[in-house]
């Protein structure tokens, strides 16, 4: 008996680390969506992932929080993205893919700045390019 409840307990423990590991666990894989004149409201880079909070009108027109999650510091550092990145009150315009179920979530993979470069969070999810700021039509 006691060897059915460590095993069970296990497998419990494995299936949340895989949920937690797996994006497709929280954002919809498959659908990349572009928020253009998103408003940065906070950018906090951190382990193992960081958030940026932007506010954007929704459908209505009104003003609804967004948070994109963030690639781990180390990922982040790789693409040359750091902690200055960007400021509460930028416009900025973002790629990724969106979270389940009418979750007001974002898988960043890329940002347009108010310098005008583009910043890749994910890769090889596209080129840095401002075309990777695009979805087919």
């Amino acid at each position: 008996m006691r060897k059915f409840a460590i095993l069970a307990a296990m497998l419990t423990v494995a299936l949340s680390a895989a949920a937690h590991h797996n994006p497709g666990y929280y954002f919809d894989m498959r659908e990349v969506i572009v928020h253009s004149d998103a408003t940065v409201v906070s950018y906090e880079p951190a382990n193992p992932h960081g958030r940026l909070i932007y506010s954007m009108p929704d459908e209505d027109g009104v003003d609804r929080e967004w948070v994109a999650e963030l690639p781990a510091n180390n990922m982040m550092r790789r693409y040359g993205v750091g902690a200055g990145l960007v400021s509460p009150g930028d416009v900025v315009t973002m790629r990724g893919n969106p979270g389940r179920n009418g979750a007001t979530m974002l898988r960043i993979t890329h940002v347009l700045l108010p310098s005008g470069d583009v910043a890749t969070f994910y890769a090889p999810q596209g080129t840095g390019s401002v075309e990777d700021l695009q979805v087919g039509e």
